[in-house]
């Protein structure tokens, strides 16, 4: 028996996280109320926003706790919203609350300060936030403590009987100093923050920029304010009304700073979300370099790289199927060239997928980068497929490539032996026949032996074209300019050649002179051309061959030329065959020059 499915009794935002978030709030916001309950009682208005501004603090520190990176802000912005709660103690104007309040003040605007340094990557990045934390230290303690050790309670508009105040140099001169000191301090410390905030941003990338920027002007604004505010109040014998009326002040500016943090949270959601629907659009149709440009596109990261898991190679393939060797942690992570860092990407099945390289400035937004690609999900897929048919295609043309280079060696043996072996035998046989020729006193032997000498030139001259043909040796020693002068001299038809004089591999030059002699005897035998040219040249790092040809062409022909084109695309080249009957021929080569 199944049992229907329970009732929700609260929206789905409502879970476990927001409801602590909340408890903390208000458990904050009666800390602040008991803390300041004498001076309440008569400022309701204040009360109110002190106690909102409490429970804010709290609500926001608590939510960023539960992120990983964000962990240390939440804490701290927690702690500060307990010190901010505890500093109205001074409100009771008694026993320990007069001297804890400045330091509960100092406290809260150093956790503030350093909670907005540590956002959102989690650690203080800079050798500036680290020396303006340690300054700030230094100071927001160093302060308080000068002030009640130089003065009386009252000159700190304190009066109550019980209040415990150590005072053990008292000296009202001393005070003064002492509070002009502190107060060019406080405004020395807000200005250098704010200086420290904005020097950082330069040096993040822009999607951090765009979420940190809000919140360091909003920290700025608050650091400069309560340093103004605090100013005039660092005279002697000011009332205890006056100093908390500034604190309730503060405590009204200090709440941008939370709402901000709550706005770019709010922001990187709503980015999560869109992101989905982004990556939908801009894969359509899927393919390989689509993928890779729309992650690149919502991911704001112009160098990220993308490889793909091929099975049958067992093997990562990058964007044009070839194979790759990365290395990664056994968790799927990896570092590249210090900041760059590699998210192993798994199929549905729990199988390798894919492999993305992402830039330093995506560090601290791993949720956005997954939503991405649990959004590309699909497209990942059908992209590793098609990476995969690309392998196989690569590894074929490896193979071809790997009998080409061996028909290359074997040609260039066979010339060598045709040279060496058989062409020197039959010249040698030659010498010996007229050495008959000319000993002998029989005219018919003297006849005889002459005919074997001109059928033996001739045999021999035979034999010489056919090791051109195997491997002329213009194409080893001098390239395929002058290889192809000689092609064209003996074809009989009026070729215009236009030949780069650099040279290229042995592959390329043997397979590039193959294909071009092949165009040359389509031109003569099946096009009937009167007029050929042949360019050969260098463009874009590419070797470009083209062949165009007048004359009536056959119907197809892309179908006469079909052997060039195998051979040309084995080497990760390219065939473009254009013309048709009465309108000539071009044949267009494309090879990669190494």
């Amino acid at each position: 028996m199944i049992s229907a499915p329970r009732r929700r009794r609260s929206p789905p935002w409502f879970g476990a996280e927001t409801r602590r978030a909340l408890a903390a709030g208000l458990a904050v916001a009666g800390l602040a109320l008991l803390a300041g309950w004498p001076y309440w009682r008569g400022h309701p208005a204040a009360a109110a926003i002190t106690l909102a501004s409490c429970a804010a603090i709290a609500v926001v520190g608590v939510l960023l706790a539960t992120g990983g990176r964000t962990r240390r802000t939440g804490l701290l912005f927690a702690a500060a919203s307990v010190c901010w709660a505890a500093n109205w103690a001074a409100s009771w104007d008694a026993t320990l609350g007069p001297i804890m309040s400045p330091y509960a003040q100092a406290t809260f605007y150093l956790a503030l300060a350093v909670g907005v340094l540590l956002y959102p990557g989690g650690r203080l990045e800079y050798l500036a936030d680290r020396i303006w934390t340690v300054l700030a230290c230094v100071v927001l303690w160093g302060c308080p403590t000068a002030l009640w050790v130089t003065s009386e309670p009252e000159w700190a508009a304190f009066r109550g009987d019980s209040v415990w105040w150590p005072a053990p140099f008292p000296d009202l001169e001393v005070f003064r100093t002492v509070l002009k000191v502190s107060g060019g301090l406080y405004v020395f410390l807000a200005v250098s923050l704010a200086v420290v905030l904005l020097l950082r941003l330069p040096r993040m990338g822009r999607m951090r920029r765009l979420l940190i920027l809000p919140v360091t002007l909003a920290i700025g604004f608050v650091g400069i304010s309560a340093a103004l505010t605090q100013k005039p109040v660092m005279t002697t014998s000011i009332p205890l009304d006056d100093l908390l009326h500034v604190y309730v002040v503060q405590g009204a500016v200090v709440v941008i700073v939370p709402l901000t943090l709550l706005a770019s949270g709010l922001r990187v959601r709503i980015a999560e979300l869109t992101v989905a629907g982004r990556m939908l659009r801009l894969t359509a149709p899927v393919s390989v370099e689509r993928v890779r440009d729309a992650l690149r596109d919502v991911l704001h990261d112009p160098t990220l790289e993308l490889w793909f898991w091929a099975p049958m190679e067992e093997t990562y393939v990058d964007t044009a199927g070839l194979p790759v060797t990365l290395d990664l942690a056994d968790d799927g992570t990896g570092e590249r060239d210090g900041d760059r860092r590699r998210h192993r990407v798994r199929s549905a099945a729990g199988g390798p997928l894919a492999v993305v390289e992402l830039g330093g400035a995506l560090r601290d937004h791993g949720s956005l980068v997954e939503a991405a690609l649990v959004a590309g999900g699909r497209a990942l897929e059908t992209a590793r497929l098609q990476a995969s048919v690309q392998a196989g295609l690569e590894q074929v043309r490896a193979a071809y490539r790997r009998l080409v280079r061996a028909e290359t060696v074997e040609r260039e043996r066979l010339a060598r032996d045709l040279h060496d072996g058989a062409q020197q035998r039959l010249l040698a046989l030659g010498a010996m026949l007229g050495t008959l020729e000319a000993v002998t006193g029989d005219p018919a032997v003297r006849e005889h032996a002459r005919n074997c000498r001109g059928e033996l030139m001739e045999a021999l001259a035979e034999l010489r074209a056919l090791a051109r043909e195997v491997q002329p040796a213009l194409l080893v020693q001098d390239g395929l300019g002058p290889a192809l002068e000689v092609v064209a001299e003996r074809l009989g038809t009026r070729v215009a050649l236009d030949v780069t004089p650099r040279r290229f591999s042995r592959e390329i030059e043997s397979t590039l002179y193959s294909a071009l002699c092949e165009a040359l005897s389509y031109a003569v035998d099946r096009a009937r051309a009167t007029q050929v040219s042949v360019r050969v040249g260098e463009k874009d790092g590419r070797l470009v061959a083209e062949v165009g040809l007048d004359g009536a062409a056959p119907a197809a022909p892309a179908a006469d030329l079909a052997g060039l084109t195998g051979r040309i695309r084995a080497l990760r080249g390219e065939v473009e065959v254009d013309g048709g009957p009465g309108t000539g021929t071009t044949v267009r080569m494309d090879l990669p020059c190494e």
